[in-house]
């Protein structure tokens, strides 16, 4: 079974990055960028989409980067409205 959400750091930038796995078989990842000048504040995020459990195979799909916190609550919930995977 596969968890529906988890938390780690990203490899690349070592930023915060959350996993929400939705129950359509979808995933959003989601990467909180520091805000300029605050390296305790996380103002902005880049998010993409992929099957759940298919990261790193070619089928992740960028949804944004630099995105307000509205832009990616509404991001999320088209994620998991979408038809199953």
């Amino acid at each position: 079974m596969t968890a529906p959400f988890e938390a780690d750091l990203c490899p690349e930038t070592n930023a915060p990055r959350l996993r929400f796995n939705f129950d359509n078989g979808w995933s959003a990842s989601l990467v909180l960028l520091e805000t300029p000048n605050d390296p305790f504040r996380f103002g902005i995020a880049s998010l993409a989409a992929c099957p759940v459990g298919k990261w790193c195979t070619g089928v992740t799909q960028p949804l944004g980067t630099d995105l307000s916190p509205e832009e990616v609550a509404h991001m999320l919930s088209i994620i998991a409205a979408r038809k199953p995977a």
